[in-house]
Parts: structure tokens; C-alpha cells; sequence
């Protein structure tokens, strides 16, 4: 996970509101599912592997294949798909932005 500023003003995870914006690197080793659940790992102060199974709310593959760039090249610039996980509820945008804010 890269902890960044974003065009959003966020600067990484907090835990104290427990929320973070966090930029996915598309061009990394990182995927964004792994990035979406140590993210949340970070928020909760949790190990990554106690985290729900993210492919119980939502298909990692799509989820890659929805934001990734085009053509191994291009990057995407709209869109965005929420849902949620844990307690959390993730936003991720096509720029690799990811928001996740605790929801409960």
C-alpha cells in the first residue's frame, strides 16, 4: 500500500477517525485488493489475514480489471464503485484512489 496525498487533500490512514485515502500504485507489485484489505488491516489495527475475505463481498479479478489502466498504458480517469467490508466502507476511483471510512 502506498500511503499518499492524493488529489483529495487525505494523507494516508487514521487511525483516531479511523478513516484513509490511501493511492493505489498500478505500476507496483502490490494488487488493489491487497491494498483494500492493508488498508483496513491499518485502520483496525488488525493482521491483514483477520480481515474478512473481500472475495465474500466482491470478485477481486473484476474488481482489478474494472480500474486497471487500458491497454497496460492508458490510465483510467472516471468511475469509482463502493461497498463495503468489515465494518468498512471502501470507495475506490479509477485515479487508484482508495477511501475507506469506518461505517458503524
Amino acid at each position: 500500500m502506498t500511503a499518499t496525498q492524493t488529489e483529495y487533500g487525505g494523507t494516508g490512514i487514521d487511525p483516531e477517525t479511523e478513516t484513509a485515502i490511501v493511492s493505489h500504485d498500478w505500476d507496483g507489485d502490490e494488487s488493489l485488493s491487497a491494498t483494500i484489505v492493508s488498508t483496513i488491516a491499518g485502520l483496525s489495527e488488525t493482521d491483514p489475514a483477520d480481515v474478512d475475505r473481500l472475495y465474500d463481498r466482491i470478485d477481486p479479478d473484476s474488481l482489478e480489471t474494472i480500474f486497471e489502466p487500458t491497454n497496460g498504458t492508458s490510465r483510467r480517469n472516471g468511475g469509482q464503485l463502493s461497498f463495503q467490508l468489515d465494518a468498512y466502507s471502501i470507495t475506490v476511483h479509477a485515479t487508484g484512489a482508495v477511501v475507506v471510512t469506518r461505517s458503524d
